[in-house]
C-alpha cells in the first residue's frame, strides 16, 4: 500500500474522495460525526478523533459542511491542530470565503503545519467517474509535491494563486454552474412554449457552439424531466450560490448573479426541493 490518506469529513464528498484514493491502492483513515458504514464498506478505515486521522496521517484532506465545522475539527480537544506533525499538509477542500481560508491556514501554520486550500469542482459522481477538478492554492512547491495524491482523487489540478485564490476560484464555478443551469432551462423552456420536442432540441444543441456543458448534463435532465438528485439538489445548491453571493464584493457588478440567484430563491419558495438542479425547468416553464 502506498502512504497513509487521511480524511476528516467522509460525506458524499469525502467519501468519494475516499474510494478514488483506495482504488489507486492508499491507505485511508477518516472520521465524521456520524456512522461511517460506508465508508468501512469502501475499504477505509474509521478514526474515533480528527486527532486519531492527523497522527496517523501522511496528509490530511478536510472536506466538511461550514465553517464551524472546520473550526470544531481543528481546534477541538482532540482537534487536528493538538495532532499535527511538524510540516504536515493539510489540504482544505471545504466550500469557504477566502477569508476564512486564510485564517485557518494561520491557525494551522502557527500548529507547526503547512495548509493548501484546494476546493473541488464536482459532484460525488463525477469525480468517482474521475470527471473532478482541483482548483489548488498556497505553496506552489507544496502542491506539486503531493501532485500524485491528489491525481489519484481528481485527474486535473490547476495552481491558481496563494491561499484564498482556491476558495474565490471555486465562487467562480459556483456561480458560472448556476447561471448556464438557468440559461439551459430558459432555452428549453422557450421550445417547449413553442410546441418543439425539447429532447430532440436538447439534441441539436449540445456539442454546437450554443451549448454548455451545463447544457448538456443537466439539459439531459430538463428532456427527460427526471430530476433524481444524485448530483447536488436545488436547494442544496441554493445553500453555496447564496454564500457567493452574500461574498461579492459591494460596487461590483453581477447582473446574471442577481437574476440567477432570484431565480433559485424563488424555484425553492415555491416548492422545487429535493431534485437535482434541472428542476429549476419545471418553475421556468410554469413562470409568466
Amino acid at each position: 500500500m502506498k502512504q497513509k490518506i487521511g480524511i476528516i469529513g467522509v460525506g458524499r464528498m469525502g467519501l468519494a474522495m475516499a474510494r478514488n484514493l483506495i482504488a489507486q491502492e492508499y491507505s485511508v483513515i477518516g472520521y465524521r460525526r456520524s456512522a461511517m458504514d460506508d465508508f468501512i464498506a469502501a475499504g477505509g478505515m474509521p478514526a474515533a478523533s480528527p486527532a486519531e486521522v492527523a497522527a496517523a496521517s501522511a496528509i490530511v484532506f478536510t472536506c466538511l459542511p461550514d465553517n464551524s465545522a472546520l473550526l470544531d475539527a481543528l481546534v477541538r480537544p482532540d482537534g487536528v491542530l493538538g495532532a499535527l506533525k511538524p510540516g504536515q499538509i493539510i489540504v482544505e477542500t471545504t466550500s469557504l470565503p477566502p477569508a476564512d481560508k486564510r485564517a485557518h491556514a494561520a491557525r494551522i501554520v502557527a500548529a507547526g503545519g503547512v495548509m493548501l486550500d484546494c476546493p473541488v469542482s464536482g459532484t460525488p459522481g463525477m469525480l468517482e467517474a474521475g470527471r473532478g477538478a482541483f482548483f489548488a492554492s498556497g505553496d506552489r512547491v507544496v502542491v506539486e509535491s503531493i501532485g500524485e495524491v491528489l491525481e489519484a482523487i481528481c485527474p486535473r489540478t490547476t495552481w491558481v494563486g496563494d491561499v484564498g485564490a482556491g476558495a474565490a476560484t471555486k465562487s467562480v464555478a459556483t456561480a458560472l454552474v448556476a447561471i448556464h443551469n438557468l440559461a439551459a432551462a430558459e432555452g428549453l423552456a422557450i421550445a417547449a412554449r413553442e410546441g418543439g420536442d425539447i429532447a430532440a432540441v436538447h439534441e441539436a444543441i449540445a456539442g454546437s457552439p450554443a451549448g454548455s456543458a451545463m447544457f448538456e448534463m443537466r439539459g439531459a435532465l430538463m428532456a427527460k424531466r427526471e430530476y433524481a438528485s444524485g448530483g447536488g439538489s436545488l436547494d442544496g445548491y441554493l445553500r453555496g450560490l447564496s454564500r457567493v453571493y452574500g461574498d461579492v464584493s459591494p460596487g461590483g457588478a453581477t447582473p446574471l448573479l442577481d437574476v440567477t440567484h432570484a431565480w433559485y430563491q424563488a424555484a425553492v419558495n415555491a416548492g422545487h426541493t429535493g431534485q437535482d438542479q434541472a428542476s429549476i425547468f419545471e418553475y421556468v416553464l410554469q413562470a409568466e
